[in-house]
């Protein structure tokens, strides 16, 4: 299926994006029955058993660091997918209006759908059952409209949103992979920032995103391996996120009139997303609560932030191999595309 996605980037960026917008309906459309069930079940239009989980309030439950950072890390994971957004803005029109309408808009329908969601999900699912490894959606709606729906329409329907979550990601990393080959930022970058003639497409930027997502599948054995690759990835985004947001602090400061750029982000919004972001990377490291009746997990609960955190230390033995020591050596301006760019967008706007 990957390899069928794959071959569909490379031969068309319009049925690709035509595909990815089937896969995204697929998912609202989903998300919207659960949540119009859940409305109707609050209301009464719809008969059913009344939980308690609405009369327990929080009883039962932990209040502490490691598990608001955990459930901050999954809770933010859940939106990750639109991160690939800002690595394909150079296949969008009028930038500077429609990323933020769209992105607007998105994550405003997309909050409240979810927050229906788990409305519907706790009023059905007794508190019990909601951590039993069985897919909340699927427990709802197998008590709700029966076995088909939960555990084969469901199903269906989940598999087709995974499909966009991979898709997505072959469109967005190609297209980032192709810029930081183009630019030269990393090795024999020349191949990879190349566009096939017919196709108009990142050729061997796709191949290698391809290539990179196989390994991560299939190299880990599945169970405890896998998982813990995954809160790797999950548990270690936080201090991108930050570096991101203050590196955006950083230029504005250093070029605060740029005129390449065509999108300007509130300043004191990417300050707090920063420290944000570092403080929820931090959390992770604090021991979580015991709670009574509970095993303790067999891999350690800071092995994969610490992972997180020495796989960000080596990656920085590769940039300043290549963006300090090999500029230094052949005296190759790896940023002279910035100015090129800049001397082009100033002419233009003088002929203009």
């Amino acid at each position: 299926v990957m390899t069928a996605l794959l071959v569909l980037n490379i031969v068309s960026v319009r049925w690709s994006l035509r595909l990815l917008n089937v896969f995204a309906v697929v998912k609202m459309v989903t998300l919207l029955i659960v949540s119009f069930t859940g409305f109707l079940l609050m209301v009464g239009a719809i008969k059913r058993t009344p939980g308690t989980n609405w009369s327990r309030g929080f009883s039962g439950t932990h209040l502490d660091a490691r598990s608001f950072a955990s459930a901050m890390t999954r809770l933010f994971w859940s939106w990750e997918g639109w991160s690939n957004v800002g690595y394909v803005v150079g296949e969008v029109r009028n930038v500077k209006r429609n990323l933020p309408l769209s992105l607007g808009l998105a994550m405003s329908v997309l909050a409240v759908l979810y927050m229906l969601a788990n409305v519907a999900y706790f009023s059905i699912i007794p508190l019990e059952d909601i951590d039993n490894g069985t897919l909340l959606a699927a427990q709802f709606m197998d008590r709700v409209f029966g076995t088909t729906m939960g555990q084969q329409v469901l199903p269906a329907c989940i598999g087709i949103s995974i499909l966009g979550v991979v898709m997505s990601e072959l469109f967005g990393g190609g297209r980032l992979m192709y810029s930081a080959g183009k630019t030269g930022f990393v090795p024999y970058g020349a191949m990879l920032g190349e566009i096939h003639p017919r196709f108009g497409t990142p050729v061997y930027a796709l191949l290698i995103i391809w290539a990179l997502s196989l390994v991560f599948l299939f190299a880990p054995p599945p169970g405890q391996a896998f998982d813990l690759l995954v809160e790797l990835v999950q548990e270690g985004m936080w201090y991108f996120y930050a570096l991101t947001a203050f590196g955006v602090i950083v230029l504005r400061r250093r070029l605060p009139r740029y005129p390449l750029r065509r999108f300007r982000s509130p300043v004191f919004l990417a300050g707090i997303f920063g420290v944000l972001s570092f403080a929820l990377g931090v959390l992770q490291f604090y021991p979580p609560a015991q709670i009574p009746g509970k095993e303790d997990p067999s891999v350690p609960y800071y092995l994969a932030p610490l992972l997180g955190v020495l796989f960000m230390a080596l990656c920085a033995i590769p940039w300043y191999l290549r963006m300090w020591r090999y500029v230094n050596k052949t005296g190759v301006q790896l940023l002279a595309w910035i100015d090129e760019e800049e001397q082009e967008v100033l002419q233009m706007t003088e002929e203009d």
